[in-house]
């Protein structure tokens, strides 16, 4: 992810049709080769593309908005907001810390172990953020404010998670990236999520599976959260509790890990449903929880007195 004050300054101008590069290094006040250098830094982010037009003197190349999802996001907020000067927003580091608590509540020192950036850069971006209304706090977590700023907070996910390859991709932040397969030969990296939970006596018959980039060993805690990006039904759900009770994860670890991977809601609610006695529970994204087929599943694993 990377977005400067020149890139959106110039974005901005080709949402509005300025499409040459002799006109936009005119509007820009640079000279042709510097507009080229920022034209190629959005083209490599997947924020626009050239295409010969003889109608134009000079160059004859046509810049024009890509057709991806972040890059019509970010022309709509422009086209939105039209007061609101984002390079003042969404570059450089703060882009990061934003992409950091887009998906849910995160706290500073998680962000900052996420983004490399240190804690004392991201308290100054803090107060501006929260001051223009971007981003909310609950006691020392924060996230983006998607009821101010839903555009926004579409933008951010998209742009995220833009990634080229065969697969669906689950979350990405900069080059680490959790994608879901359905062949053999498209398996990359590691394989994390269900397709793992038999390392841990927890056997489950999947037909996807998920992978993460790049390869390293994961502990159990994160393979358990990697595996909430499948949980989609009671039954995954069930699995899901069960192999956290089976192996006895700690909370801390897995609480901090879930953080990481926008996941720290879901997994609040997967620990208000273990501690309930009720035997219907609907929690926020999470499926519905049926006690009954809980403890059939749980007792196939010799989880007992759930």
């Amino acid at each position: 992810m990377k977005l400067s004050k020149p890139m959106i300054e110039l974005f901005s101008k080709i949402t509005r049709g300025n499409n040459s590069i002799e006109g936009l290094a005119k509007a820009q006040n640079k000279s042709v080769n510097r507009t080229s250098e920022i034209i190629q830094n959005l083209e490599r982010e997947g924020f626009v593309i050239k295409k010969k037009s003889y109608k134009l003197k000079g160059s004859r190349i046509n810049i024009e908005i890509a057709n991806t999802a972040h890059a019509n996001k970010l022309k709509e907020l422009i086209f939105q907001y039209s007061t609101i000067k984002f390079e003042d927003i969404l570059t450089d580091s703060k882009l990061l810390v934003l992409a950091a608590v887009t998906d849910d509540w995160m706290n500073m020192d998680v962000v900052s172990k996420l983004s490399g950036i240190s804690k004392y850069m991201i308290h100054r971006y803090r107060a501006m953020l929260k001051n223009r209304g971007v981003i909310i706090q609950k006691n020392n977590m924060y996230k983006v404010n998607e009821k101010a700023w839903p555009i926004l907070k579409e933008f951010l996910v998209a742009y995220k998670n833009y990634y080229s390859l065969n697969g669906v991709v689950k979350w990405k932040y900069l080059d680490e990236v959790l994608f879901v397969v359905d062949k053999e030969n498209l398996i990359k990296g590691v394989i994390t999520g269900f397709a793992k939970y038999g390392n841990y006596k927890v056997n489950v018959n999947y037909i996807s599976v998920l992978c993460k980039l790049p390869n390293k060993k994961l502990s159990k805690e994160e393979i358990f959260v990697h595996s909430l990006f499948e949980v989609d039904d009671p039954r995954t759900l069930h699995l899901a509790l069960t192999f956290h009770l089976k192996n006895k994860l700690n909370y801390n670890k897995v609480l901090s890990i879930a953080m990481k991977y926008g996941k720290y809601t879901v997994y609040q609610n997967m620990i208000s449903i273990l501690k309930s006695k009720e035997d219907r529970i609907k929690m926020e994204y999470l499926p519905k929880f049926e006690r009954t087929d809980f403890r059939r599943i749980a007792n196939m694993y010799g989880v007992k007195n759930v």
